[in-house]
């Protein structure tokens, strides 16, 4: 194991996560997960297609892509064009042929900076929180993806098995990502196809991936509530050329996770994605969300999120894992870099799968989050 890729564990970080684990609240952990193999480049500017025709071992099944699903039941809101639901989402720590591997992480994400950094960070801006340009190295094809190099391996030191954890959470129903392509029908290429990505809700048992799921759409990632079509994430000029969708441009990105109990809310932003769809268009591979995180703000959301878990965690969290996090930034949080600037943002590279659903209800609006770390 590349010991490059592990942040160490100080006594403080050891003690916050015995404190963690204290029966003060739940400490089960839910977040997100997946399996393939992908080629393809990291671009410079839009959106990187995948440029591999090659899908296998997706949507959970180790076989050929999932793309066969049944008839979407009368009791889900009706929609002209395909809706898909992540099945499994890559963090980081397994590759897309779903084997562990402390490397995984460089199949994952976008080359976000158009810099493909392996030793000169000449061009780089500089380290935060006296950290080192070890944590700057790019993945494959300049791929840009701090999150998974050095924040996930220090997370894990908390909430071991993150991958396998997540993907249990999706496998149980408890949260998961729509994409709707409107008008999208088994067929051949479409320029422009209008995508929006949703974030999905509790849907209260595990569900079939069949296509008869009416899975239910989370209330915050709708501007308007009483329309399911008025999502806050749109890519109203992405495009499908040879069953290969890309973003083609980028937006900011609402991904919600559950970790230890506590649904934590990441921005993502300047995200782009790209997917492989099944000839049908009623399943996806190869999946790839790429932009950053603005650090403070991160560090804050999961500050938080500990501190719900155990108000005595805030304390150790600000003096052994809040410098952790500052140092895995690497690009700055307009998504560009610069030698005479510290680095202030953290780039993010996930995978991802997809399989058929249909739209449910509207959740109800979550309750106003509490910072027990005041």
């Amino acid at each position: 194991m590349d010991s490059m890729l592990r942040l160490s564990l100080p006594t403080g970080l050891a003690s916050l996560l015995v404190v963690l684990v204290q029966p003060a609240c739940s400490a089960s952990v839910d977040a997100n997960s997946a399996g393939a193999s992908t080629s393809g480049a990291g671009g410079q500017g839009g959106a990187t297609a995948v440029t591999s025709a090659t899908v296998s071992g997706a949507g959970g099944q180790g076989g050929a892509m999932a793309g066969a699903g049944g008839s979407v039941p009368s009791e889900c809101s009706p929609f002209d064009g395909a809706v898909l639901a992540i099945d499994k989402l890559y963090l980081g720590g397994r590759t897309f042929d779903d084997k562990e591997s402390p490397l995984a992480w460089k199949e994952f994400g976008f080359d976000l900076d158009g810099e493909s950094t392996a030793a000169d960070f000449s061009k780089h801006c500089k380290p935060a929180a006296n950290g080192s340009t070890s944590a700057f190295g790019d993945g494959l094809d300049g791929r840009d993806n701090s999150f998974g190099r050095n924040v996930r391996p220090t997370l894990e030191t908390l909430v071991p098995s993150l991958d396998t954890q997540a993907n249990d959470a999706i496998t149980a129903g408890q949260f998961t990502q729509i994409f709707t392509f409107a008008g999208l029908e088994a067929g051949g290429d479409m320029d422009p196809l209008n995508t929006k990505v949703y974030g999905g809700g509790a849907f209260g048992k595990a569900p079939s991936w069949k296509g008869d799921d009416c899975w239910p759409v989370l209330y915050e990632t709708l501007k308007d509530p009483s329309d399911v079509g008025s999502a806050k994430t749109a890519f109203a000029s992405g495009k499908l050329v040879k069953n290969v969708w890309t973003s083609n441009g980028a937006t900011d990105f609402d991904l919600t996770l559950n970790v230890a109990g506590q649904s934590v809310p990441i921005k993502v932003y300047g995200a782009r994605m790209s997917v492989q769809l099944a000839p049908t268009h009623q399943g996806g591979a190869l999946g790839q969300i790429g932009g950053y995180l603005k650090t403070e703000e991160f560090v804050q959301t999961l500050r938080s999120a500990s501190g719900a878990i155990n108000p005595a965690a805030c304390a150790i969290f600000d003096s052994s894992l809040a410098d952790q996090l500052r140092r895995a930034s690497d690009i700055l949080d307009d998504g560009t870099q610069d030698p005479t600037k510290v680095c202030n943002a953290i780039s993010v590279g996930l995978g991802f799968t997809l399989r058929q659903v249909g739209f449910g209800a509207v959740s109800p609006k979550a309750s106003d989050p509490i910072d027990y770390c005041k």
